[in-house]
């Protein structure tokens, strides 16, 4: 970016064969274009421009475009400027003024590469982040079956409504998800004799997204994810736990997605309806963060009737489908949730139930938009 027009277009005729370019007169301008057309692989700024400096245009880039390779040009390399280029804008290269086309053809096409770098490095994290911990949540199902098979529902349900939301990490906000109960390995199996308080049990409860978080925060990476499950069930009003003055907006929003999910989900398997968990949760809406309730309320009414089912026998299950309704025991006993996609540690899990305990004889399973009804 350089506030000088004809240089800007001289650079743009020698450079827009090798790359795509686009210009932009000055630092507001810069963000404008960013925010509209990007996002952008690297940016060049000049340091001397009107209204905004290119200093400050690179460490508002860093805030709200932390991927983009930031270069700086400047016709002062003086030590103090370099400095602050590289504390406050984290530029990737720092170019003297004038710039040769070929010097800056060749600084761009090292910012490509530490971009692209960049790029594969988080989606190699997102993948295999997200595939070790799905694999995880499955084999926890066996340990608390509602809670960890219910866990990826909402997985997939907080993917969606973060997209919708405009949300950036969405693999962290999925990670949360799927991990959300991970404090509930803690509780004991049963209450001790002598300790069958009440109130006693529901602190340890109210306990869990806390020591959820804290297994969570020494992995490297994870510490957003922490985070976001230690406030999973904080009220936007600032009720519930942790029980600190956090509200509103200061909740982080992946915590504000699962307060909204988990909260539909309990209710609905406690009232035996989704439209009545809805409406409750609207009821007492001061403790949801309303735009997302609002989205939430919306991504249901829009995904409603979009599948057919159809019956299966429980030993024809395989990965990948889609419970249409509870699996049951014969006895009653919750097994797998309804809207649950299923992996490979389901279908093992489901194995050893068929040998030990009475499960229904079929699943009623979700078939795509577009195939026919089977009753």
């Amino acid at each position: 970016m350089d506030d000088e027009e004809n240089i800007l277009r001289g650079y743009q005729r020698v450079l827009r064969s090798s790359f795509e370019v686009d210009l932009a007169l000055g630092g507001a301008a810069a963000l404008d274009c960013m925010g509209t057309k990007g996002p952008y692989a690297v940016i060049v700024a000049d340091m001397r421009m009107p209204g905004m400096s290119g200093l400050d245009l690179l460490a508002e880039t860093r805030a709200r475009f932390p991927k983009t390779i930031r270069i700086m040009l400047t016709g002062d390399p003086d030590q103090r400027t370099a400095q602050d280029a590289v504390n406050h804008g984290r530029v990737f290269r720092f170019l003297a003024k004038p710039c040769p086309p070929e010097e800056l053809e060749l600084a761009i096409r090292a910012g490509l590469r530490q971009y692209e770098l960049i790029i594969a490095e988080k989606e190699l994290l997102e993948s295999t982040l997200t595939g070790t911990i799905s694999v995880l949540s499955e084999l926890l199902a066996g340990v608390d079956p509602v809670m960890f098979s219910r866990s990826q529902v909402v997985r997939e349900q907080s993917a969606q409504l973060a997209r919708k939301l405009g949300c950036d990490d969405v693999w962290a906000i999925e990670i949360a998800a799927l991990l959300a109960p991970i404090g509930r390995i803690t509780l004991p199996k049963q209450p001790a004799k002598g300790h069958r308080d009440s109130v006693a049990i529901e602190a340890l409860i109210s306990a869990v997204p806390e020591m959820g978080a804290r297994l969570l925060e020494p992995i490297p990476r994870l510490e957003g994810v922490a985070k976001i499950i230690r406030y999973q069930a904080k009220g936007y009003d600032g009720s519930g736990s942790p029980f600190d003055s956090i509200q509103g907006e200061s909740i982080p929003m992946g915590s504000r997605i699962l307060k909204v999910l988990w909260d539909y989900h309990e209710l609905a398997h406690s009232r035996k309806s989704l439209a009545v968990a809805l409406e409750e949760m609207q009821l007492r809406s001061k403790i949801y963060d309303p735009n997302v309730l609002q989205t939430f309320s919306e991504m249901l009414h829009t995904n409603k009737g979009t599948a057919s089912t159809r019956a299966i026998k429980i030993k024809d299950l395989r990965p990948g489908m889609v419970l249409a309704s509870d699996l049951h025991t014969e006895e009653g006993t919750l097994v797998l949730p309804t809207g649950l996609r299923l992996g490979a540690g389901h279908i093992e899990i489901l194995s050893g139930l068929i040998v030990l305990v009475a499960l229904q004889e079929s699943a009623s399973i979700q078939l795509p938009k577009g195939e026919g009804h089977e009753a």
